[in-house]
């Protein structure tokens, strides 16, 4: 699947999005590739876990709080207390999906928006959230993390992955936000990781 949310644009992703090391949105095809199924942990903002979508149907969800439309074209799903959408999402394509915003907490209580430009983490100093997008492996860890974006942005030499030592390959990517946005992938652990240069 290729994904785009905000200007990050991540190709030969299962779907799966972790915020903050821990999985939180999963997207999928149906078993005719024509339809969308989203997968999703919603929380309050202290952290409590109040709703589960799984492959569009709710497993619990709080005093019904949560509204979830989909369709052949896409899916929206509202907090139908604030009428605010949580995420919404469009298919443009074959396997391509764009999540063209949203509005949601971690399930640390760290507030997330996501917009066509941008992906946030209002907990977090810099402008863009961690956002790690899978294949079938664990996203990296903080530590992992840390330690590319430092020798990403203090080396233009090849970058190994922590986990199994291959060389890792960055591709530049289109970033309005950003002057400098690298996508690193691991092509034995199938992760990536969307680094961000200063704007």
């Amino acid at each position: 699947m290729q994904l785009t949310i905000g200007s990050n644009r991540l190709c030969n992703t299962d779907g799966v999005i972790s915020i903050r090391g821990k999985r939180q949105i999963a997207l999928e095809w149906g078993p005719c590739d024509t339809d969308l199924w989203l997968t999703m942990d919603l929380y309050a903002a202290e952290g409590r876990h109040v709703a589960r979508l799984w492959r569009n149907e709710w497993t619990f969800n709080d005093y019904g709080r949560f509204e979830f439309k989909a369709s052949a074209r896409g899916f929206s799903l509202v907090d139908t207390k604030s009428r605010q959408v949580v995420l919404e999402a469009r298919v443009v394509g074959m396997d391509s999906v764009v999540i063209t915003q949203g509005a949601f907490y971690s399930s640390a209580g760290h507030e997330i928006e996501i917009t066509t430009e941008d992906w946030k983490d209002a907990a977090d100093s810099r402008e863009s959230a961690e956002l790690a997008a899978r294949s079938s492996h664990l996203p990296f860890d903080k530590h992992e993390i840390a330690s590319i974006r430092e020798a990403v942005a203090s080396s233009g030499d090849s970058v190994d992955c922590p986990q199994c030592g291959c060389p890792l390959i960055r591709q530049n990517v289109a970033n309005a936000q950003h002057r400098d946005t690298v996508l690193v992938s691991c092509i034995i652990c199938r992760r990536n990781l969307v680094v961000h240069s200063l704007p």
